[in-house]
């Protein structure tokens, strides 16, 4: 036939033959590769030889890409020379591989635990918990999961797992008496008290309540022997275990830390008290002038918006939070409303209104009688 070549049926079917040779020599040379750095991974491992570890699992997944222990052990190495970024890339590569892999699963949970993220380090703990929930150790990091969620100010997830743990009949009975304690004091905090109380009674029944009147009286002996520090630890232990006088251990707290020159302890006592006694607004105030003091506006704010919350007309916080909004450079006209909702109290008129002139002086000889008049007032300044 013209035009057209045809290949002899015997030339076709030894380029088949041929191809065929091929791919087996291929795929046996890839096996070889395999095989070879499988050795010498293992081989950097034994050794410790961290970037030669990086080095050969990283050539091994050239070859064999879906090897999910390459990537745990190259994670593995990374973390080992310090580099978290590249070992978190691994790990999630090897569990995307396995997400059964309970070595993995643990790492990550380990890996997200240094990074105080307990959501995330719980994803990867909550399989292994799932999938065996016996194991001892397990409660031991999940503890850790707990903290931190407290810490980050997640008190449900907090307590979703202290509860977990306290309920577990395997827990030892001393690691559940601290949490029976801790959960009560949690559910007293969030004004739970059904809770708090539920919780109180699982502890005394475990006779894990300590001796109230014994505590006060080693107390006064700490205070007798100038150990405050060991008299607010033991009227910390107080607050948690005795909740009818829970304020005024928090007052002792308090003098304890002025007694001692420690402004931080005195602070930990005056918020302890408000938090005891939401309307004890003077507390409140007081505590945000410290705040004002220090340059912590943005605590200031918080418990100036705690104590408005209760008392929205009460003139001294009124007064407080003027003088943020100027501290935080907002509009003057803000400020002279807070000033002039004080000005409504006759105990707070003079500071208030002297806080309006300072920002808008007087004009008419009146109010300049006024302002001379008021500028030899009762000398409150808001102040604690």
């Amino acid at each position: 036939m013209t035009g057209r070549t045809r290949f002899p049926l015997l030339t076709v079917a030894a380029f088949l033959v041929a191809l065929a040779a091929t791919q087996t020599m291929a795929e046996g040379a890839a096996a070889d590769s395999v095989r070879k750095y499988k050795f010498l991974g293992k081989a950097a491992r034994d050794k410790s030889d961290h970037e030669d570890v990086v080095k050969y699992y990283t050539s091994l997944l050239s070859f064999e890409s879906d090897y999910h222990l390459a990537y745990y052990y190259i994670a593995r190495a990374h973390l080992a020379l310090g580099r978290q970024e590249p070992a978190k890339e691994a790990l999630l590569a090897a569990v995307a591989l396995k997400p059964d892999h309970a070595n993995t699963n643990l790492l990550l949970f380990q890996v997200y635990a240094a990074e105080s993220k307990p959501d995330t380090a719980w994803l990867y703990l909550g399989r292994l918990v799932a999938a065996d929930p016996k194991d001892d150790k397990y409660r031991e990091y999940r503890r850790t999961v707990a903290d931190l969620s407290r810490r980050a100010g997640d008190v449900d997830a907090a307590i979703g797992h202290y509860e977990a743990i306290a309920t577990d009949a395997a827990t030892p009975k001393a690691l559940q008496q601290e949490l029976y304690e801790l959960l009560a004091m949690m559910y007293d905090d969030q004004g739970d008290a059904a809770h708090a109380i539920a919780w109180r009674q699982k502890l005394d029944s475990t006779g894990g309540a300590s001796n109230v009147e014994s505590l006060a009286k080693m107390v006064e002996l700490q205070i007798a022997t100038q150990d405050y520090q060991g008299a607010r630890s033991t009227l910390k232990t107080l607050t948690r275990i005795d909740s009818s006088s829970r304020y005024s251990h928090f007052v002792r707290i308090a003098e304890l830390g002025d007694r001692a020159g420690d402004p931080a302890m005195r602070l930990e006592g005056l918020e302890g008290m408000a938090r005891s006694q939401p309307k004890d607004l003077e507390t409140v105030a007081t505590i945000a002038q410290i705040h004002l003091n220090d340059d912590d506006l943005a605590a200031a704010g918080l418990w100036l918006q705690r104590g408005l919350k209760q008392v929205p007309a009460d003139a001294q916080l009124r007064v407080l939070n003027g003088d943020l909004l100027m501290r935080n450079e907002a509009p003057e006209d803000k400020a002279i409303a807070e000033y002039e909702i004080a000005l409504k109290d006759p105990n707070w008129a003079a500071v208030a209104q002297q806080r309006i002139w300072q920002i808008r002086p007087p004009e008419t000889e009146e109010e300049k009688l006024r302002k001379a008049f008021f500028g030899h007032g009762n000398g409150r300044d808001g102040g604690s």
